[in-house]
């Protein structure tokens, strides 16, 4: 009985221990990648919290950056609905349509930034976020056309552009340009 317990034990123990030294070097990856980035605790907080980031090598980490984007926008964009169903100032109801548009348009160019890095065209993926960050810019731009109004969409703007930013950077590592 001994026997066989120790028999079964060895192998489970050092099947156990095969993962952790796959997410040691992951989570080292992310380190020195975020390292490189503007927003270093976001990226590293971000990347960490989705659970496919263990074992990730640097293009599933870029990818992964990028779904994360998109998330964030889709939030924003859910956010944005939300206002629109307020009765609200027609100078604010028609920022936020705008807004609402170019945040449509960002969704679909991060979309298109995720088939893209699955490609390895990482010029397009940076063109197509960069695009996407000018989107967000263009938004914010639009609260300041009339003095004293407030967006009420900036912190979530400047978190979405934190995070193309993050993964610009990740595409110019994976394109060797970082």
């Amino acid at each position: 009985m001994k026997r066989i317990s120790v028999c079964l034990f060895v192998p489970l123990l050092v099947i156990s221990l095969l993962p952790c030294k796959n997410t040691e070097a992951s989570n080292d990856l992310i380190t020195t990648s975020c390292e490189k980035t503007m927003h270093k605790e976001l990226c590293t907080a971000s990347l960490r919290s989705d659970k496919d980031s263990s074992g990730s090598d640097l293009q599933g980490l870029g990818k992964i950056s990028l779904k994360i984007t998109l998330a964030n926008a889709n939030e924003i964009h859910g956010y944005i609905s939300e206002l629109l169903k307020k009765d609200g100032k027609p100078f604010l109801q028609q920022c936020l349509k705008d807004c609402s548009k170019n945040l449509q348009d960002a969704i679909l160019e991060i979309k298109d930034s995720i088939a893209a890095i699955d490609s390895r065209s990482y010029s397009d993926v940076n063109t197509w976020v960069s695009a996407a960050m000018s989107y967000e810019e263009s938004c914010e731009d639009g609260f300041k056309e009339k003095p004293g109004f407030k967006s009420p969409l900036t912190q979530m703007n400047a978190k979405f552009s934190q995070l193309c930013s993050i993964s610009l950077t990740i595409s110019n590592l994976l394109a060797g340009k970082a």
